[in-house]
């Protein structure tokens, strides 16, 4: 294996620009392998509650079963991933990458280099020892589109990388006319913008706390999971029936009881959420090389992410409440999304997430991507109050009504009181919403204030518009007042309920900008 690693390393030790395919190196078959193992698991998030039926039925708990059905998926992904590495090839040829994979459904990627949007070098854990990691090319268009060099030595892969950067062309009237800038990826001339510590990223696993998802996909396993526990305690001595049992407990001493074990969750949950973010983002790091912005991170996979500048569509900032009561904002460089496939927003090629800074610090990194931007200090305009009326008085409460009605009609006046506090709860809802809502716009940029209990802030240029729509219904118009909808690479931007002087204002301005403006964002 050692020695097909090396030959495998000097024999791309230079990029081949010829026409003859290569093969990947043999380490392949592991990443191969755990991919198809990933994908196994994400189905089985769907099976879940039918599998937890089925084991009731059939009690299929033993531990024989559950090794011997693990031994032959991993063995069956193995063999899987083997065949997947023999009949994947590769070439760099004509300032196009190609790629031909597929056993049964063969496939066959040409990518030239002008369509590349973003390069993305990734080294998983099992590649580290060895030196070895994969490239995504990312484009603008479909993700069947997409390509990706799954095995190939560390410095060829960063070869690669600084190659197609460096004969990137300018793609605005959709051929490779006009070459760019040259551009020379070097570690040495790249700018540091922003640093993440240990105490930062700690912040970040506690505040974008996401293991909520993972209790709620194990919701069937409950039952199951709470009489092990039972029967783990019993046997150590602790009867819960005798402990908690109402002649042997006062209700203080059961409410303590309750609110440690909910204590001791949700520092596990947190732990959980602190370890998932060191392992992501531990070393992070943003660098900027001419007008391209490098993002580093990885404890035990390591990812190199890049991005320029002039496709960033829309910086985003978000803030939870947690995030507010910390004095830290996540802030997102936006780029094409347009055809590309849902990913983790750490792992997504079109998001780049620079987590947990603050308020100084998004002042800083915005003014570098979108120069005299005033995401904080703009005066935004709050949307109109119609928006209430509309939510509130259209939906909300007739809705609310009725069912109120149709309860006390039958004496049903437990569900008059769970359908009166929901009505409530959505009210309150909808009114923090409205108060959150707010605009404003510049002679260069349009901003957009959003949240309930947190505080979103977005920043978008009005050349890069693609599509503007001002919406109005009869009744809207009698009051003056439109939604706004701006059609961007990255997604839909919407202003509801707002001036519709300033509706029209802002289309008519954006528009402006994207016809009369030369200036390529691709």
């Amino acid at each position: 294996m050692e020695d097909d690693i090396s030959r495998a390393q000097k024999q791309h030790s230079q990029i081949d620009m010829g026409s003859e395919w290569q093969r990947l190196a043999p380490i392949s078959i592991a990443y191969f392998t755990a991919s198809n193992i990933k994908q196994f698991a994400q189905f089985l998030i769907y099976v879940i509650p039918a599998l937890a039926i089925s084991s009731n039925v059939f009690e299929m708990h033993s531990a024989s079963y559950l090794i011997s059905a693990a031994v032959g998926v991993v063995s069956l992904m193995s063999l899987s991933g083997l065949i997947s590495y023999y009949f994947y090839f590769f070439r760099v040829h004509n300032q196009h990458i190609e790629v031909k994979s597929g056993v049964l459904n063969r496939r066959h990627i040409n990518l030239p280099f002008w369509r590349i949007q973003n390069v993305k070098v990734e080294q998983p854990f099992y590649y580290r020892p060895f030196k070895f990691a994969s490239v995504v090319f990312d484009t603008a268009g479909s993700a069947d589109e997409e390509a990706k060099i799954v095995a190939v030595p560390l410095a060829y892969a960063q070869k690669l990388k600084k190659h197609v950067l460096a004969n990137t062309f300018d793609a605005q009237n959709g051929s490779p006319d006009v070459p760019t800038a040259p551009f020379h990826a070097n570690e040495e001339n790249e700018e540091i913008v922003n640093q993440r510590s240990m105490k930062d990223l700690i912040i970040h696993g506690i505040t974008n706390n996401r293991v909520w998802i993972l209790l709620g996909a194990a919701a069937p396993f409950y039952d199951n999971a709470s009489g092990y526990v039972f029967s783990w305690l019993q046997s150590k001595g602790l009867n819960l029936d005798q402990l908690l049992g109402g002649e042997s407990a006062a209700w203080w001493q059961v409410g303590l009881y309750t609110l440690t074990a909910i204590v001791i969750l949700t520092a596990l949950l947190a732990l959980l959420s602190i370890g998932g973010a060191l392992l992501t983002l531990y070393g992070y790091t943003l660098s900027r090389d001419q007008d391209r912005y490098i993002r580093r991170s990885g404890l035990l996979s390591k990812q190199e992410v890049s991005m320029k500048q002039s496709r960033i569509q829309v910086i985003t900032a978000k803030q939870d409440w947690l995030d507010k009561l910390l004095g830290r904002v996540n802030l997102y460089f936006e780029q094409n999304t347009t055809g590309t496939e849902q990913h983790a927003e750490l792992m997504s090629p079109s998001k780049l997430l620079i987590p947990s800074v603050t308020v100084a610090e998004v002042r800083a990194l915005v003014n570098g991507a979108m120069p005299d931007s005033q995401i904080y200090r703009i005066k935004y305009k709050s949307v109109s109050k119609q928006f209430l009326t509309f939510w509130l008085g259209g939906w909300i409460w007739p809705l609310a009504i009725l069912l109120i009605s149709i309860s006390a009609y039958h004496q049903q006046w437990q569900e008059v009181g769970i359908i009166l506090a929901v009505s409530i709860a959505f009210t309150l809802i909808l009114i923090l919403r409205w108060w959150r809502w707010g605009y404003g716009y510049d002679q260069r940029y349009i901003y957009v204030r959003s949240g309930r209990m947190g505080q979103d802030y977005q920043c978008l240029e009005k050349y890069k518009v693609q599509q503007i729509s001002v919406v109005q219904s009869v009744f809207m118009q009698r009051k003056q007042i439109a939604t706004l909808k701006i059609l961007l690479a990255s997604g839909t931007v919407t202003i509801p309920f707002i001036s519709e002087k300033d509706a029209w204002e802002m289309a008519n301005s954006a528009l402006y900008a994207a016809e009369s403006s030369r200036k390529s964002w691709m």
